[in-house]
């Protein structure tokens, strides 16, 4: 039987504890997610199995196509964790290239391959349809035969894996069926995420979010796809106000995919206890509808109600869209797993924790609810919750629709100085790069790292309004994706130096030179 790491041990109160908060610390969700009990894994048969050699040792095995930037990053997450079934489809060679996989697992699809598909969703599903044998020639020779189960993964935002996302899942479907897997409805399943209110701002995220999620909610509810797990980045934007994206999305994305990770292995373990074993978690992939996951620490072992209400705040807090109504949940699971001290020496625990798995079942309506208890050598107790079939998106997708999310997304143009909450200045300018970059669907934009640090150590005397108007010059002024502090407005960079922190001194008097530089040399060309 294979070691697995132990769960970390400084885990702190569900989801919305202050170490998530802190997305800059080195903080390691895998660790803390992964299951820690040992793992019987059994051996492969004589046959050599084809496709590249997975390193998953879960009951399922998977194979993951990430579509676009957002859906190979989320694609290489579960690379990152022994899934090595992994093809990325891009439309654009530089985000396949930032993309941290294998060459060989990588396919680009635009005949453009360095302006990609222009925020046109249209374009990227002609350029998947072309490029249909090239997909499944290259899934062969990844996935094999050997896959239980194919998830495609996309952000909902983009044109790229937006577009792509339908024509990917029939392609999917198709090779389901080449393999032997009987129902590809029940074994093609999708991961998508959706974009925060600040994305949304722009017309063109907005539009292609709306019609992707609305498209993909009657499929999963007409059971054409199982599971649909929509990963939410506008909840989880209001759960950990002041984050970043650069900081935020890969903890996020690791956190998904070792969540995924859990209930698969966990699906392969024994148990002295009760085993979630492996057709209860196919049971409940194979459910359709919306499928979230949660996870939570237990705090207080002494408090008879404890586990109940970790199990409760692991769904409350969860990181996904679809749980508007858990009592229309078809299918769902609990699994708790502890350290054997604790197993064997807290009275009443057992009791307690089939206390919780009863609550869940209250809470899941008329859903069939599996259990699983182990044990490990931690000290803690943890809860994991898992609850599928569920209808999707109704509120959500009307929060979503372009015109009330422009109406909703109103910003405080006054409240407190921005020099007493600098925590707030880069969401807001990513929300106004959103708004003024979205104009005539234009390109999407991001600040360069120094852009970045000059805005965030500026004191901004203008409060928001002046940030507004600084990122409207500056994507007026930038053509391409990226945002140089270069083309902040002049008054800001030559600005008195007390309006900026002492430490970003030599990044502004870098930006000072080659402007400086810059002027001069055109001042010189008008001169021949």
């Amino acid at each position: 039987m294979a070691e697995r790491p132990a769960i970390c041990k400084e885990r702190i109160g569900g989801w919305a504890s202050p170490t998530l908060r802190r997305m800059n610390d080195d903080f390691d969700f895998d660790a803390w997610l992964r299951p820690s009990a040992k793992l019987e894994h059994e051996e492969p048969g004589a046959a050599k199995e084809a496709g590249v050699e997975d390193q998953g040792k879960g009951s399922i095995r998977y194979a993951w196509i990430g579509a676009g930037p957002c859906g190979g990053r989320i694609a290489k997450s579960f690379y990152d964790l022994g899934y090595k079934k992994v093809l990325a489809v891009g439309t654009a060679g530089r985000d396949l290239d930032l993309l941290d996989i294998p060459q060989s697992h990588k396919l680009l699809v635009e005949i453009n391959q360095e302006d990609g598909t222009g925020g046109d969703v249209e374009k990227a599903a002609r350029a998947v349809q072309q490029h249909r044998q090239d997909i499944l020639h290259l899934a062969g020779q990844i996935f094999g035969t050997q896959v239980d189960r194919i998830m495609v993964c996309f952000g909902a935002g983009g044109s790229a894996g937006g577009g792509s996302a339908v024509e990917l899942i029939e392609i999917a479907k198709r090779y389901a069926r080449s393999i032997g897997l009987k129902d590809p409805n029940k074994n093609v399943g999708v991961m998508m995420t959706l974009p925060t209110a600040r994305e949304a701002a722009s017309p063109r995220v907005a539009r292609n979010a709306h019609s992707i999620a609305a498209a993909l909610n009657q499929m999963a509810a007409a059971g054409e796809i199982s599971p649909l797990v929509i990963v939410d980045n506008d909840k989880i934007d209001k759960m950990y106000p002041g984050t970043t994206g650069q900081s935020f999305r890969p903890a996020v994305n690791k956190t998904v995919a070792s969540l995924f990770d859990v209930f698969n292995r966990f699906s392969n373990l024994s148990s002295p206890y009760t085993c979630f074993d492996p057709a209860d978690y196919d049971s409940i992939m194979g459910s359709g509808g919306c499928l979230v996951m949660g996870a939570a620490q237990v705090d207080r072992l002494d408090d008879k109600f404890a586990i109940s209400k970790a199990v409760e705040d692991s769904l409350r807090t969860a990181l996904f869209a679809g749980a508007e109504d858990l009592t229309k949940a078809k299918a769902g699971a609990c699994v708790v797993i502890g350290g054997s001290e604790l197993m064997a020496h807290i009275k009443g625990l057992q009791d307690n924790i089939n206390y919780a798995f009863d609550v869940l079942s209250e809470v899941a309506g008329r859903a069939t609810i599996y259990r699983g208890i182990y044990e490990d050598g931690t000290d803690g107790l943890s809860v994991y919750t898992i609850i599928a079939g569920l209808d999707g998106l109704t509120a959500r997708l009307k929060d979503m629709n372009v015109d009330s999310c422009h109406q909703s997304n109103a910003v405080d143009m006054e409240g407190p100085p921005l020099r007493e909450r600098t925590e707030d200045i880069l969401p807001l300018a990513e929300y106004f790069l959103a708004k003024y970059a979205g104009r005539d669907d234009g390109p999407a934009k991001t600040l360069s790292p120094d852009a970045q640090t000059l805005i965030q150590n500026y004191c901004w005397p203008g409060n928001v309004q002046e940030l507004a108007d600084a990122i409207r010059h500056a994507c007026d002024a930038t053509p391409g994706p990226q945002i140089q502090p270069d083309v902040l407005p002049l008054e800001i960079l030559f600005a008195d130096g007390e309006l900026f922190s002492q430490g970003v001194a030599s990044t502004l008097d870098r930006v000072k030179r080659r402007i400086i530089s810059k002027t001069y040399d055109e001042f010189l060309q008008s001169l021949t």
